[in-house]
């Protein structure tokens, strides 16, 4: 297959995902909220946070792994790429070991010193939730290894069939929680551990089966320049995705430690509807990553840059596509899906939107600076920036300023991260800022804000209602897809589409 369909078939294959697995995770929130009741809840995505708080490094090591097998498999190189996948897993069992030794050594200061603002009747609960959560961490971390893999090959199929079945197995855990009369919330966090272990051994059967080049060898873990090149690279990761999660749940620690768990299921909601809008964007990284990684592997100097404007524009395309009708919709949305809400849930949420289209702007950036290796003072300078959020939303509280400012002052270091992150990819690979504002940044903008004035006055025109929602979603779908074409599409990227539609055509 060649590798532009490649990219698009994996894109269709993941989009089929998302809306399955979007779908039951609508659902399944609401059932979750009503069985626990919004105190339980609050105190599971509490207690959940701080466990990825700790095990931060889950996503940057996919990455790293990831960026190795790419490049490695651009190499032509079986005896190095076996060598990668080995040297990964040794990595990441070293890694999840230590993950639970903190979480188990440092639980009890958790409470001892009074960090979180839980009940006293709620501590016993918390203490089964961190244990459930260290296991949960630990196979979900031994897990990165093989989700690599299936990226690296960009096997999205099964990948995809992986994430339904997640999302499947959590909705029946939501249902069986109905059937109990008491002790849910430990059963939902025992539930969620489960889940975790099973889902790294369907992928681990699937990966040895499929990929018997990448077989366990003790021999190839032998290259300790290898193991620490690996290491270094992941270490310098591990830094950039502590100020990711970080800056997420240590905002949820300072509000809990200034207004307790209720302010914790607003919170909480925020997140997993961002969440859910962020499978549309991680998607297209999905299907160009791994292209994008391996250009580096092969010089393919052209085709790299080109794939790092396609991953931007794309990305902040298919996210703006959900957010506009969201941002807009909101409060209605909300009593349909929830009924009784948290306060200071839609507010949170709209600034969550808004903190995860800044972000998308860069997301291109992001990958290519990623594939070169180098990224040490990369990942310092944007950790700084990030993390600066924790101080000031802590002054902010405590000057008893308003929760949804913590959230607009993420989204004004996150404008400063995306500044960083195009000056250190300008160093590495001279990219032009002019060009990637008029191919990336700007033809997006133009498109939000047609839509967006379009939608909002037809917000103004009428009533909140279910008439007004299907109106909204409908102009929103209608002008998406020429505004896109027209706007945001390069002149080879139309030729493209009308060859593929002639093709369709014929068939």
């Amino acid at each position: 297959m060649q590798a532009t369909n490649r990219i698009i078939f994996n894109t269709v294959v993941l989009y089929a995902k998302i809306i399955i697995c979007m779908a039951i995770s609508l659902y399944t929130i609401p059932l979750v909220l009503h069985a626990l009741g919004e105190r339980d809840y609050g105190l599971y995505n509490l207690i959940a946070g701080i466990i990825a708080l700790l095990a931060f490094m889950n996503g940057a090591m996919t990455l790293s792994t990831q960026r190795y097998l790419s490049v490695t498999i651009g190499e032509h190189s079986p005896e190095k790429l076996l060598q990668v996948y080995n040297q990964s897993i040794l990595l990441h069992v070293l890694l999840g070991a230590g993950v639970v030794i903190l979480i188990e050594l440092l639980s009890p200061l958790l409470f001892s010193l009074h960090i979180l603002n839980i009940p006293p009747e709620q501590v016993g609960t918390a203490y089964l939730l961190l244990h459930c959560m260290a296991a949960s961490m630990f196979f979900t971390i031994m897990t990165v290894p093989l989700d690599a893999v299936l990226n690296a090959y960009e096997n999205m199929l099964f990948f995809s069939l992986m994430g339904i079945a997640e999302a499947v197995l959590k909705l029946a855990l939501a249902l069986s929680l109905a059937l109990l009369a008491t002790g849910r919330l430990p059963v939902y966090g025992m539930g969620m551990a489960l889940i975790a272990v099973l889902l790294f051994l369907g992928k681990l059967y699937y990966c040895h089966r499929s990929y018997p080049q990448l077989h366990i060898s003790l021999r190839s873990c032998r290259n300790k320049a290898l193991f620490s090149e690996i290491f270094g690279f992941a270490g310098w990761n591990m830094l950039s995705a502590l100020a990711v999660v970080g800056r997420i749940q240590g905002l949820a620690i300072i509000l809990n430690h200034f207004l307790g768990t209720i302010i914790n299921a607003a919170y909480g909601i925020a997140i997993q509807v961002n969440g859910v809008m962020g499978y549309f964007s991680t998607t297209i990284q999905k299907s160009i990553n791994p292209q994008l990684m391996e250009s580096e592997g092969t010089h393919d100097a052209s085709r790299q840059m080109d794939l790092t404007y396609a991953l931007t524009k794309y990305s902040m395309l298919t996210l703006s596509v959900i957010a506009l009708p969201l941002y807009l919709e909101l409060p209605y949305i909300y009593h349909l899906w929830l009924g009784d809400i948290p306060e200071h849930s839609i507010a949170f949420t709209r600034a969550v939107i808004i903190l995860s289209l800044i972000t998308q702007a860069s997301a291109g950036l992001m990958s290519l600076v990623q594939s070169t290796g180098h990224i040490k003072w990369y990942a310092i300078t944007v950790s700084i920036a990030l993390l600066s959020t924790l101080p000031l939303a802590y002054v902010i509280m405590s000057r008893h300023g308003s929760p949804e400012w913590v959230l607009w002052v993420a989204c004004i270091t996150e404008v400063v991260a995306v500044a960083i992150r195009f000056i250190f990819a300008r160093q590495m690979k001279a990219i032009p800022l002019m060009l990637y504002l008029k191919r990336t940044i700007l033809p997006n903008l133009l498109l939000i804000a047609i839509i967006g004035i379009v939608l909002w006055g037809c917000t103004l025109l009428m009533e909140p209602s279910l008439g007004r929602l299907l109106v909204v979603l409908t102009l929103d779908a209608v002008l998406f897809v020429p505004l896109s074409y027209y706007l945001v599409c390069t002149h080879g990227e139309r030729t493209y589409l009308k060859n593929m539609i002639q093709k369709a055509r014929k068939k």
